[in-house]
């Protein structure tokens, strides 16, 4: 007997809403990828907002909130640092290559802008019961994969657990 294709797709029936129709939820053969979990409705978790009449606007109006936003902590690079940066890659870019912060390093002379009608307009599709955004073509979250990709640890460690390899220390002991 031949063994089944092993997929990346999983097929099986759940409850889907329609934007366009009444958005009563109506069960149809769907396609996930996988690894997914099933359907949780009325088992004792929090009620997904799709399967209620979840309104989203349909337009997004930054200039019209009733309140003013400040974002503290998002700094641009201070003046002197590119200087002062440039003189420690030349002494320790080897090291850093070696303890893989090189990049790291060197992304923080980068000035990032901010968009704040984007943050905000993201912020605004939150769904604190689920941890998800809710947009009009369905819900999206922030897999660990994302973030690993982003260069964020997805292991629990922070960033100043005890470094554990000779070399690491080594590495460490160079940078002081």
């Amino acid at each position: 007997m031949e063994k089944p294709k092993e997929t990346i797709v999983e097929e099986r029936k759940e409850l889907m809403v329609s934007l366009t129709s009444n958005a009563k939820p109506t069960p149809r053969t769907t396609h996930f990828l996988k690894p997914s979990i099933t359907s949780s409705i009325g088992k004792n978790t929090p009620n997904h907002p799709s399967h209620f009449n979840y309104f989203l606007p349909s337009t997004f109006e930054p200039k019209n909130r009733p309140f003013k936003i400040a974002f503290h902590g998002w700094r641009c690079p201070q003046n002197k640092w590119k200087e002062w940066l440039d003189k420690m890659a030349a002494l320790h870019e080897s090291t850093w290559k070696k303890a893989g912060i090189y990049e790291a390093v060197l992304s923080s002379i980068y000035q990032i802008r901010r968009n704040d009608d984007l943050l905000l307009g993201l912020a605004e599709k939150w769904c604190s019961e689920t941890n998800t955004f809710i947009f009009p073509l369905g819900e999206a979250m922030i897999a660990l994969e994302a973030m690993l990709v982003a260069g964020y640890s997805v292991l629990g460690s922070p960033v100043f657990t005890p470094l554990e390899t000779r070399e690491l220390k080594a590495a460490e002991r160079k940078l002081r």
